[in-house]
Protein backbone atom coordinates (compact mmCIF):
# COMPACT_ATOMS: atom_id res chain seq x y z
CA UNK A 1 0.00 0.00 0.00
CA UNK A 2 1.45 3.49 -0.84
CA UNK A 3 2.45 5.26 1.83
CA UNK A 4 0.94 8.86 2.46
CA UNK A 5 -2.11 10.15 3.44
CA UNK A 6 -5.82 9.76 1.90
CA UNK A 7 -6.52 12.55 -0.89
CA UNK A 8 -9.66 14.16 1.48
CA UNK A 9 -7.35 14.50 3.99
CA UNK A 10 -4.53 15.79 2.25
CA UNK A 11 -6.92 18.47 0.70
CA UNK A 12 -7.50 19.67 4.89
CA UNK A 13 -4.07 19.93 5.51
CA UNK A 14 -3.16 22.04 2.97
CA UNK A 15 -5.85 24.20 4.29
CA UNK A 16 -8.26 23.99 0.98
CA UNK A 17 -10.86 22.56 2.56
CA UNK A 18 -12.69 20.80 5.15
CA UNK A 19 -12.53 16.51 4.50
CA UNK A 20 -16.85 17.17 4.07
CA UNK A 21 -16.26 19.36 1.09
CA UNK A 22 -12.69 17.76 -0.14
CA UNK A 23 -14.70 14.47 -0.66
CA UNK A 24 -17.69 16.06 -2.34
CA UNK A 25 -15.16 17.73 -4.67
CA UNK A 26 -13.04 14.50 -5.18
CA UNK A 27 -15.98 12.69 -6.08
CA UNK A 28 -17.09 15.42 -8.69
CA UNK A 29 -14.41 14.63 -10.23
CA UNK A 30 -12.71 18.26 -9.50
CA UNK A 31 -9.49 16.91 -8.24
CA UNK A 32 -6.47 15.60 -9.89
CA UNK A 33 -3.13 13.80 -8.68
CA UNK A 34 -0.14 14.04 -11.02
CA UNK A 35 -2.32 14.94 -13.79
CA UNK A 36 -4.74 12.79 -13.10
CA UNK A 37 -8.26 12.91 -12.11
CA UNK A 38 -8.49 11.01 -9.04
CA UNK A 39 -12.27 10.17 -7.73
CA UNK A 40 -11.50 8.26 -4.48
CA UNK A 41 -11.05 10.13 -1.53
CA UNK A 42 -8.93 7.15 0.27
CA UNK A 43 -7.01 8.00 -2.64
CA UNK A 44 -3.14 7.82 -0.98
CA UNK A 45 -0.75 10.66 -1.59
CA UNK A 46 2.11 11.86 -1.13
CA UNK A 47 2.32 15.62 -0.10
CA UNK A 48 6.19 16.33 -0.41
CA UNK A 49 5.94 14.39 -3.78
CA UNK A 50 2.62 14.52 -5.16
CA UNK A 51 1.06 17.21 -7.21
CA UNK A 52 -2.88 18.29 -6.33
CA UNK A 53 -4.90 20.37 -8.24
CA UNK A 54 -8.34 21.36 -7.53
CA UNK A 55 -10.53 22.74 -10.67
CA UNK A 56 -6.97 24.01 -12.19
CA UNK A 57 -5.47 24.99 -8.95
CA UNK A 58 -2.06 23.91 -7.52
CA UNK A 59 -2.69 23.39 -3.96
CA UNK A 60 0.53 24.48 -2.16
CA UNK A 61 0.20 24.99 1.88
CA UNK A 62 -1.49 28.02 3.01
CA UNK A 63 0.23 30.02 5.73
CA UNK A 64 -1.82 29.30 9.30
CA UNK A 65 -4.84 31.40 10.19
CA UNK A 66 -6.01 31.51 13.42
CA UNK A 67 -9.15 33.48 14.31
CA UNK A 68 -11.35 34.55 17.53
CA UNK A 69 -15.14 35.19 16.71
CA UNK A 70 -17.61 36.35 19.41
CA UNK A 71 -20.42 34.50 17.85
CA UNK A 72 -24.16 36.11 18.69
CA UNK A 73 -27.07 33.69 19.85
CA UNK A 74 -28.74 32.22 17.15
CA UNK A 75 -25.90 31.56 14.53
CA UNK A 76 -24.81 28.01 13.63
CA UNK A 77 -21.46 27.16 13.17
CA UNK A 78 -22.20 24.65 9.72
CA UNK A 79 -21.33 26.34 6.34
CA UNK A 80 -24.77 26.01 4.91
CA UNK A 81 -28.10 26.10 6.90
CA UNK A 82 -31.20 24.32 5.29
CA UNK A 83 -33.21 26.62 7.38
CA UNK A 84 -31.77 29.73 5.72
CA UNK A 85 -30.42 30.65 9.67
CA UNK A 86 -27.20 32.94 9.34
CA UNK A 87 -24.17 30.80 9.93
CA UNK A 88 -20.55 32.07 11.60
CA UNK A 89 -19.61 32.25 7.83
CA UNK A 90 -22.37 35.38 7.26
CA UNK A 91 -19.92 37.16 9.37
CA UNK A 92 -16.10 35.42 8.78
CA UNK A 93 -15.41 35.99 4.77
CA UNK A 94 -12.38 34.99 3.43
CA UNK A 95 -10.29 33.59 1.01
CA UNK A 96 -9.23 30.76 2.68
CA UNK A 97 -11.30 27.59 4.34
CA UNK A 98 -11.18 28.03 8.07
CA UNK A 99 -13.67 26.17 10.62
CA UNK A 100 -13.99 26.13 13.91
CA UNK A 101 -12.27 24.67 16.96
CA UNK A 102 -14.77 22.81 18.66
CA UNK A 103 -18.22 24.00 19.28
CA UNK A 104 -20.93 26.43 20.14
CA UNK A 105 -24.26 25.49 19.64
CA UNK A 106 -27.13 27.79 17.95
CA UNK A 107 -28.23 29.16 21.50
CA UNK A 108 -24.54 29.72 22.76
CA UNK A 109 -23.04 32.63 22.34
CA UNK A 110 -19.37 33.47 22.71
CA UNK A 111 -15.76 32.78 21.93
CA UNK A 112 -14.85 30.66 18.95
CA UNK A 113 -11.81 29.60 17.17
CA UNK A 114 -11.91 29.35 13.62
CA UNK A 115 -8.60 27.66 12.02
CA UNK A 116 -7.10 26.18 8.99
CA UNK A 117 -5.10 24.39 11.40
CA UNK A 118 -6.23 21.34 12.15
CA UNK A 119 -3.79 19.74 14.15
CA UNK A 120 -4.08 22.95 16.41
CA UNK A 121 -7.90 22.18 16.28
CA UNK A 122 -7.26 18.88 17.13
CA UNK A 123 -5.14 19.62 20.24
CA UNK A 124 -7.28 22.55 21.79
CA UNK A 125 -10.36 20.23 21.64
CA UNK A 126 -8.90 16.92 22.99
CA UNK A 127 -9.58 16.76 26.87
CA UNK A 128 -6.57 14.89 27.23
CA UNK A 129 -4.83 18.40 26.37
CA UNK A 130 -6.25 20.48 29.72
CA UNK A 131 -7.26 23.38 27.81
CA UNK A 132 -10.41 24.29 29.51
CA UNK A 133 -13.12 26.39 28.26
CA UNK A 134 -15.22 29.05 30.57
CA UNK A 135 -18.88 29.76 30.36
CA UNK A 136 -21.37 32.61 32.49
CA UNK A 137 -24.61 30.54 33.04
CA UNK A 138 -27.65 32.20 34.12
CA UNK A 139 -29.85 29.66 35.81
CA UNK A 140 -34.00 30.18 36.71
CA UNK A 141 -33.46 29.96 40.20
CA UNK A 142 -30.34 29.48 42.77
CA UNK A 143 -28.70 27.00 43.04
CA UNK A 144 -28.00 24.64 45.29
CA UNK A 145 -24.26 24.11 47.55
CA UNK A 146 -24.39 20.63 47.47
CA UNK A 147 -25.56 21.09 43.37
CA UNK A 148 -21.97 22.82 42.86
CA UNK A 149 -20.01 19.87 44.71
CA UNK A 150 -21.52 17.84 42.35
CA UNK A 151 -20.36 19.57 39.13
CA UNK A 152 -17.31 19.73 40.89
CA UNK A 153 -16.45 16.35 41.62
CA UNK A 154 -18.57 14.91 38.30
CA UNK A 155 -21.98 13.93 37.19
CA UNK A 156 -23.54 11.34 35.24
CA UNK A 157 -25.18 12.76 31.69
CA UNK A 158 -26.74 11.58 28.65
CA UNK A 159 -24.44 12.15 25.61
CA UNK A 160 -25.79 10.32 22.32
CA UNK A 161 -28.26 7.87 24.14
CA UNK A 162 -25.13 6.26 26.24
CA UNK A 163 -24.40 7.57 30.02
CA UNK A 164 -21.09 9.77 30.28
CA UNK A 165 -19.61 11.19 33.52
CA UNK A 166 -18.33 14.78 33.38
CA UNK A 167 -14.93 15.14 34.28
CA UNK A 168 -14.71 17.75 37.60
CA UNK A 169 -15.52 21.13 36.71
CA UNK A 170 -14.58 24.55 38.88
CA UNK A 171 -17.46 26.32 39.39
CA UNK A 172 -18.32 29.36 41.50
CA UNK A 173 -21.92 31.66 41.71
CA UNK A 174 -21.01 34.73 40.31
CA UNK A 175 -24.75 37.12 41.08
CA UNK A 176 -28.12 35.60 42.18
CA UNK A 177 -31.36 36.94 43.26
CA UNK A 178 -34.82 35.75 44.25
CA UNK A 179 -35.48 34.42 40.78
CA UNK A 180 -32.45 33.98 38.61
CA UNK A 181 -28.45 33.06 39.46
CA UNK A 182 -25.66 33.41 37.20
CA UNK A 183 -22.71 30.98 37.73
CA UNK A 184 -19.29 30.96 36.34
CA UNK A 185 -17.64 27.09 35.18
CA UNK A 186 -14.77 26.09 33.82
CA UNK A 187 -14.69 22.48 31.82
CA UNK A 188 -12.26 21.02 30.09
CA UNK A 189 -14.33 18.98 27.53
CA UNK A 190 -16.73 19.83 24.71
CA UNK A 191 -19.50 17.44 24.35
CA UNK A 192 -22.87 18.33 22.60
CA UNK A 193 -24.87 20.79 24.84
CA UNK A 194 -23.51 19.07 27.91
CA UNK A 195 -23.39 22.37 30.02
CA UNK A 196 -26.37 22.38 29.70
CA UNK A 197 -27.85 19.03 30.20
CA UNK A 198 -25.51 18.99 33.17
CA UNK A 199 -27.42 22.36 35.24
CA UNK A 200 -31.04 19.94 33.67
CA UNK A 201 -29.72 16.77 35.56
CA UNK A 202 -29.62 18.79 38.64
CA UNK A 203 -33.34 20.56 38.22
CA UNK A 204 -32.00 23.78 36.71
CA UNK A 205 -33.16 25.39 33.39
CA UNK A 206 -30.01 27.35 31.54
CA UNK A 207 -31.20 30.74 30.12
CA UNK A 208 -28.54 32.14 28.98
CA UNK A 209 -24.97 30.61 27.87
CA UNK A 210 -21.83 32.26 26.86
CA UNK A 211 -18.52 31.07 26.54
CA UNK A 212 -16.24 34.09 28.00
CA UNK A 213 -12.66 32.54 27.54
CA UNK A 214 -10.64 29.85 26.19
CA UNK A 215 -7.41 29.13 27.70
CA UNK A 216 -6.20 32.31 29.41
CA UNK A 217 -7.25 33.87 26.72
CA UNK A 218 -10.40 36.45 26.97
CA UNK A 219 -11.06 39.80 24.78
CA UNK A 220 -13.76 41.63 26.79
CA UNK A 221 -13.62 44.32 23.81
CA UNK A 222 -14.68 41.57 21.24
CA UNK A 223 -18.61 42.28 20.26
CA UNK A 224 -21.21 40.03 19.13
CA UNK A 225 -20.36 39.62 15.09
CA UNK A 226 -16.91 40.28 15.46
CA UNK A 227 -13.69 38.89 14.70
CA UNK A 228 -10.14 39.49 14.55
CA UNK A 229 -6.55 37.43 13.73
CA UNK A 230 -4.96 36.32 17.06
CA UNK A 231 -1.11 37.25 17.75
CA UNK A 232 1.21 34.62 18.79
CA UNK A 233 0.77 35.50 22.59
CA UNK A 234 -2.65 35.02 22.49
CA UNK A 235 -2.43 31.43 21.06
CA UNK A 236 0.03 30.74 24.06
CA UNK A 237 -2.33 31.96 26.12
CA UNK A 238 -5.28 29.73 24.90
CA UNK A 239 -2.91 26.05 24.32
CA UNK A 240 1.09 27.20 26.25
CA UNK A 241 1.70 23.16 25.61
CA UNK A 242 1.25 23.45 21.72
CA UNK A 243 2.87 26.71 20.95
CA UNK A 244 6.09 26.23 22.87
Amino acid sequence: MKRGVSLERAISKLGYASRKIARELITQGKVKVNSKTIENPSFRVDLKKDKIEINGEILKPKEKIYIIFNKPKGVVTTRKDELGRKTIYDFIKLDTWVAPAGRLDKDTGGLLILTNDNKFADFITNPDSKVSKTYLVKLNKKIKPEDLLKLQIGIEIEIEGETYTTLPAKVKVIKTNPKTCWVEIQIVEGKNRQIRKMFEKLGYKVDTLIRTKIGNFEDKSLKPGEWRFLKKEELKQIAPNYFK
